[in-house]
């Protein structure tokens, strides 16, 4: 945020007032986007709650209803990251912070006590989000979050995987660190390749075709943090993936229809449109504000630039899935409510002439008359 500032002229705006802002305007938006979940997915709107006495109440209920397993592992992550979280202070898993080093990064994030403490949750989440779309979707209709966004998923989980193994360096610190964010990139493939199945088969040197490239674009953009080449460069192919998997995500979204309302693949769809902008909107603070550049770090090329563009842009990939998401809803709902309106004025059209019938003469033919 403050490169952002400074490009733009806001440094001041931003600079002690920043944390205050920037916190009161996620707030915002947050509380914005679940008014707006709510409602649609509770029905309820001005003259819905005047013609079936439903509320916000019954909305809510009929949600968790609906998104009862979802929202079952939400809590459990949350509350297994508050409980490591309660644990306290825990060094670096690599052995290369010192003492002071860690007092600052303390310092620095209170509450978290690490910025990795981030991508730990949105590890977590991910997990979360690809259990319900493997469960709930079935293939009779696809979903956003399939085939292709699948397959690319699958690559970058492999290039983490890779790094994960082959350099310590990059295993993440704090409370959630160590083997709980690398358990859940693992236990995520075998869900990504069931999702992904399709678009593997269907098209496997597509699929090569596009690691090969982004694994040569990330040799030639790569970090120095592991002394490792191999290592280096599939910490930032799994972000590349990552980014085309959200453009995929967006163009499927603008393509795929969600199903019917109430249907599986629906309620899925949506409690994928809510998470995803929120599981990256982790990822995108965490290399905006607390991945800073160095230039002892770079390997080769802008890793730095291509982490920070990178991750900022799927946010707003995302963000833009959720927007055509919820604007399709919307226009759904309105059209679902031109039809009740225009069904219930031909219904009251229809009563109306049965009921002038007895009333209106009947004309009837006159007998035809002999001609010569």
């Amino acid at each position: 945020m403050d490169s952002f500032a400074d490009v733009f002229g806001l440094s001041g705006v931003f600079g002690s007032t920043g944390g205050i802002a920037e916190t009161f305007i996620c707030t915002v938006v947050a509380m914005l986007v679940l008014r707006i979940e709510l409602q649609r997915r509770a029905v309820t709107g001005p003259n819905f709650g005047s013609r079936q006495g439903s509320g916000y109440a019954d909305g809510c209920q009929r949600i968790l209803r609906q998104c009862a397993p979802e929202a079952a592992g939400i809590i459990a992550c949350l509350t297994l990251a508050a409980a490591l979280r309660a644990r306290g202070d825990v060094m670096s898993t690599a052995g290369v912070v010192d003492e002071a080093a860690w007092a600052q990064i303390k310092a620095d994030w209170p509450l978290l006590i690490t910025a990795d403490t981030l991508l730990s949750l949105q590890a977590m989440l991910r997990f979360v989000i690809l259990v319900s779309v493997a469960l709930r979707c079935d293939g009779s209709r696809p979903v956003p979050l399939a085939d292709e966004v699948g397959a690319l998923w699958l690559a970058a989980a492999v290039a983490r995987l890779v790094t994960g193994s082959r350099a310590s360096a990059y295993w993440l610190d704090g409370p959630l660190g160590g083997n709980l964010p690398f358990a859940c990139e693992i236990a995520v493939i075998p869900l990504l390749f069931i999702i992904g199945r399709n678009t593997l088969l269907r098209a496997p040197s597509t699929v090569a075709a596009i690691m090969a490239v982004t694994a040569i674009f990330a040799g030639r953009n790569r970090l120095n943090l592991a002394n490792d080449i191999m290592a280096d460069s599939s910490f930032i192919a799994a972000h590349c993936m990552d980014f085309l998997a959200s453009l995929a995500y967006l163009l499927r979204t603008l393509l795929v229809d969600s199903g019917p309302r109430g249907s599986a693949a629906h309620i899925s769809s949506g409690f994928v449109h809510l998470l995803m902008p929120i599981q990256q909107g982790l990822s995108a603070y965490y290399f905006v504000r607390a991945f800073e550049a160095s230039p002892a770090l770079v390997g080769a090329g802008r890793p730095f630039e291509m982490l920070q563009i990178g991750n900022v842009a799927q946010l707003g990939a995302y963000l833009g899935a959720a927007s055509l998401y919820v604007a399709e809803c919307f226009d759904g709902q309105q059209y679902c409510n031109s039809n009740e309106e225009l069904g219930e004025q031909m219904s009251t059209g229809g009563n109306m002439g049965r009921s002038t019938v007895g009333r209106v003469p009947v004309l009837q033919a006159a007998e035809p008359q002999a001609t010569f």
